[in-house]
């Protein structure tokens, strides 16, 4: 009798495993499901975006050859804004841990070459529609490499809220090897040392202060910008 109850325990015993075993793995089959999905609809937010700014870009590029300087610059502060924006979603989108690495990998290279386009453009605008506007390109590493990038990062990060659209940033990753344009600007201005700052192709290498950069940047400007009459 003792045996047969025994029997019995041990079978529902079993039985509950089993249960509890089948609902768990029905459970993150479900959640595994729900992730992907998410992955995918973010993929398919990002390629948009990008596919966007490309043509953006070209769009813009085609107004300057036209000369045509007050629809470049409404066109253009808009879609500088859209580039920031992109930028703190790939921010999220890479903090993602169970990100696909490879989408991530792709998303960010198109990311870095939207940058530059637009870094170019701006060169470009600033010739053709004479834009007061100062371009700062950022080339970082990581912290084990450049333990400075992190508040050097902050300081462009002020300075872009105080000058707003007078001054552009575009932070590039140097250890991004796979994109050939990263490689051709680190020989072309030689750099090799981690932050460096290019303001208007003037090479600044290691970290560079908060007074620095404005004592560089002020005087490139043709018009009268509040923040600098503090520093003059």
């Amino acid at each position: 009798m003792v045996r047969e109850l025994n029997k019995k325990r041990y079978f529902i015993a079993a039985l509950l495993t089993l249960f509890v075993f089948v609902l768990g793995l029905m459970l993150g089959l479900v959640i595994e499901g729900k992730r992907v999905q998410y992955i995918e609809s973010m993929n398919r937010i990002e390629k948009l975006d990008y596919s966007s700014l490309q043509l953006q870009y070209a769009y813009i590029d085609q107004l300057s050859q036209e000369k045509n300087c007050d629809a470049v610059s409404k066109t253009f502060e808009s879609s500088v804004k859209s580039l920031i924006e992109t930028s703190e979603r790939l921010e999220n989108y890479e903090q993602n841990a169970n990100l696909n690495k490879e989408d991530l990998h792709t998303l960010k290279r198109e990311y870095i070459l939207a940058q530059l386009n637009y870094w170019l453009l701006a060169q470009r605008t600033k010739k053709i529609c004479n834009r007061d506007l100062v371009t700062i390109l950022y080339f970082y590493s990581t912290d084990k490499e450049c333990p400075d990038c992190g508040e050097q990062a902050f300081i462009l990060t002020y300075l872009k809220n105080e000058f707003k659209d007078k001054l552009l940033i575009f932070a590039l990753d140097s250890t991004y090897v796979d994109e050939p344009m990263i490689e051709m600007l680190k020989d072309q201005y030689e750099i090799s040392r981690y932050p460096t700052l290019i303001i208007e192709n003037h090479v600044f290498e290691d970290f560079v202060s908060k007074d620095k950069i404005i004592e560089v940047i002020c005087p490139l400007y043709k018009e009268d910008i509040n923040y600098c009459k503090n520093y003059k």
